[in-house]
């Protein structure tokens, strides 16, 4: 685990490394709420000036089930995919970022909100799956609402 200036994690955080050389990165003046979980088995990156609600999980792994003949219990993971969290992001409390997601900057994530895709920049996002509910349209100089 690599982090930054300034960066506070709340009590009760849960931390698993379930593979040799895994990598959590957190960026400077980056804020983690309370009963933060993290399965991190290859790589995850929390940018700078990151604000993370109470109850989020982020997990760059999975539990394999594909053979029914063997317990998901005792199954094996599933191949790690790097999770990539830009800078200035707020992720609303309860969320989940799922493997091989990609948020970009200056996010905002609503509570409760499942992301299992990559979000583009400047847009704001929720729901289960979560969407895109909101862009910021920088020739109007606007948010736009998506429909």
């Amino acid at each position: 685990m690599v982090y930054g200036e300034n960066v506070f994690i709340a009590e009760h955080a849960w931390l698993s490394f379930p593979r040799p050389g895994s990598r959590l990165t957190i960026g400077d003046n980056s804020q983690i709420g309370r009963f933060f979980g993290v399965s991190c088995a290859s790589n995850i990156t929390i940018g700078h000036s990151c604000l993370i609600g109470e109850r989020v999980f982020i997990a760059d792994v999975g539990h394999s089930y594909e053979d029914p003949s063997v317990p998901i219990l005792i199954s094996g993971l599933t191949e790690a995919k790097p999770v990539h969290i830009g800078d200035d992001v707020l992720i609303g409390v309860g969320s989940f970022i799922g493997p091989g997601v990609t948020i970009g900057n200056h996010v905002m994530i609503g509570a409760n909100s499942v992301v299992v895709k990559d979000v583009p920049s400047y847009s704001v996002i929720a729901g289960n799956p979560a969407r895109i509910i909101k862009f910021y349209d920088f020739t109007s100089e606007k948010w736009m609402t998506v429909p």
